[in-house]
């Protein structure tokens, strides 16, 4: 076990962290945030540094800390919560929603590439078969996804964003001008880094981590946490830095392409700079990146589910099932699967972001930090119930009780419901010393090194990122 700490391997397995995180929109959204910043650009990234990099990154603490994302809910209230908010967080952010979304923009980026301005259906069946035939060889074995991104994906990454922000710093197209929104530089910065999911994302990241970790490198108990939170703050300064300097090229666009936002900004900017090769590079860095968050998240779903069955249904199979399924959401209308699924984004945010805030700032008031998940879920069912109703004409009425709390209308209506509800865990449930009652609940690795839920005995516990044993 390593006394120090290996540069090399932070830089690897960090490299790899803000590949995941990168790929979709962390690509394409910054560049539009420095648009509509102009002038407040600086101000605008500090709210994205704290949503969008601090937090996230405080996700990979609370797992080296506690554990995976079932873990980590099952301790925060028990099993059955883990399930269902857990099962809709990967689902939501695996075959349901985001990864077909990055498969949808890896096709988008394909036809700009051959030039075609419609998609034919032979076509897309193939890439959809070639696209999810190359997830499945990334994933299929669980320890070598990290060594496999670093080593094929990582770089086009790295080399475009240097590419970009390089010439439109040394030649900027035009002047920064005054914001276009009428919010506080920083929190719009704050709201819009919050919608990146990149926390929730993060404890589905972080198991592949620490299969990369633990099966290629060998750490294990303690040294694996600390290379599990170090490779993580690795990558999240590379994603800091990409957020900032691509916020700058962003707000280096003046008035220009005001009628155009996210990817065809980004590909309009490209085209500026570079001319058509640099804006088939683009696409093809494009293609890359959405296929590097789909692994992640593709891995991160299936371990999930893997963990919550008990080891009953293996890793290679789930992963293959939740392949399959993003594959055929993303052939069959996925704006409509986008719209009917938004509203779920807005029930898993806030107890994720809840119970991490918990586990790394007062690890130790767990009642409280049951009411606080509990209350937080509570109102994102009642967000999500308002946005699926709103979105078929009938959440007149419910829009009237949400409005009645502060700061709804900007997405933080949770916060007050969060505080009151930690308040009640902790006097109902008797106070911050005593241990919420886990009649079960504890989970143990058992001999082929699934966790299971069992009362004490020979088993070894599941608590931290160095309890887990390789896949």
């Amino acid at each position: 076990m390593p006394q120090k700490t290996n540069l090399l391997v932070v830089a690897a397995v960090g490299g790899s962290v803000f590949a995941m995180h990168f790929g979709g929109s962390c690509m394409l959204w910054p560049v539009t945030w420095g648009q509509q910043s102009g002038s407040s650009v600086y101000i605008a990234y500090f709210g994205i540094f704290i949503s969008a990099i601090v937090f996230p990154w405080l996700a990979y603490l609370a797992v080296a800390k506690e554990g995976t994302l079932f873990r980590i809910a099952s301790l925060s209230v028990n099993r059955t919560f883990a399930q269902v908010f857990g099962g809709l967080t990967v689902l939501v952010l695996g075959p349901l929603f985001a990864i077909p979304r990055m498969s949808a923009a890896a096709w988008d980026a394909i036809c700009q590439i051959l030039g075609l301005d419609y998609s034919p259906l032979p076509a897309l069946l193939l890439f959809t078969i070639v696209y999810y035939s190359a997830a499945f060889w990334f994933l299929y074995r669980r320890s070598q996804v990290i060594d496999k991104i670093a080593k094929y994906l990582l770089p086009v990454l790295v080399i475009t964003i240097v590419a970009v922000v390089t010439r439109s710093l040394i030649s900027p197209l035009s002047q920064r001008v005054e914001q276009f929104y009428a919010d506080h530089p920083f929190t719009y910065g704050f709201l819009h880094g919050y919608q990146t999911m990149d926390l929730p994302a993060a404890l589905m990241f972080a198991t592949l981590v620490i299969a990369g970790l633990s099966d290629g490198y060998n750490l294990k108990d303690r040294a694996l946490n600390r290379y599990l939170v170090l490779t993580a703050g690795f990558g999240f300064l590379l994603l800091g830095t990409s957020h900032f300097t691509q916020m700058l090229v962003g707000a280096s666009t003046g008035v220009l392409f005001t009628d155009v936002s996210y990817a065809r900004l980004y590909a309009t900017i490209i085209l500026e700079l570079w001319g058509p090769v640099g804006g088939a590079i683009f696409n093809v860095a494009l293609l890359f990146a959405a296929l590097t968050s789909a692994v992640g998240l593709g891995g991160g779903t299936a371990s999930y589910f893997e963990e919550a069955s008990g080891g009953k249904l293996p890793y290679v199979a789930c992963t293959a099932v939740t392949l399959l399924v993003s594959g055929l959401v993303s052939m069959v209308g996925l704006d409509e699967i986008i719209r009917l699924t938004a509203p779920i984004l807005d029930i898993i945010y806030p107890p994720a972001i809840v119970i991490v805030l918990f586990i790394v700032i007062a690890p130790g008031v767990k009642r409280a930090r049951a009411g606080a998940a509990l209350a937080a879920f509570a109102w994102g069912l009642f967000e999500g119930f308002y946005g699926y109703a709103a979105m078929f004409g009938a959440g007149a009425g419910l829009g009237i009780i949400r409005s009645l709390l502060p700061g709804a209308e900007a997405g933080f209506g949770w916060v007050l419901i969060t505080l009151l509800g930690a308040l009640v865990g902790h006097f109902v449930f008797g106070g911050n010393k005593l241990r919420l009652d886990r009649q079960e609940e504890r989970l143990f690795i058992n001999d082929d090194g699934i966790s299971e839920a069992k009362k004490p005995g020979k088993q070894i516990p599941l608590g931290r990122a160095g309890s887990h044993t390789k896949e």
